[in-house]
């Protein structure tokens, strides 16, 4: 996960970790994006993401090990890294 954020120019400052319910993981996680004002969410795998690629990309970069998603990023109907989009 360093390695992965230093290659898109950012240093990994906090690994959060959620064993919610998904509507309260993505409160959580919205709420942690704002009070630690991050800049970029990354992780392991797409499917880390998925359920939260709206909200994380609506306050912060998604990196994933296939593609860097900038902050505003807007989703297809289709969005996943199988290439189709």
């Amino acid at each position: 996960m360093n390695a992965l954020a230093e290659r898109h120019g950012y240093r990994l400052v906090f690994t959060v970790g959620l064993d919610l319910r998904p509507l309260l993981a993505a409160m959580a996680l919205a709420q942690h994006l704002g009070d630690h004002r991050a800049t970029a969410v990354v992780v392991p795998t797409f499917e880390h993401a998925e359920p939260y690629r709206l909200i994380i990309t609506e306050h912060a970069a998604l990196i994933t090990p296939v593609r860097f998603y900038r902050r505003g990023h807007r989703w297809s109907a289709a969005a996943d890294e199988s290439g189709w989009r």
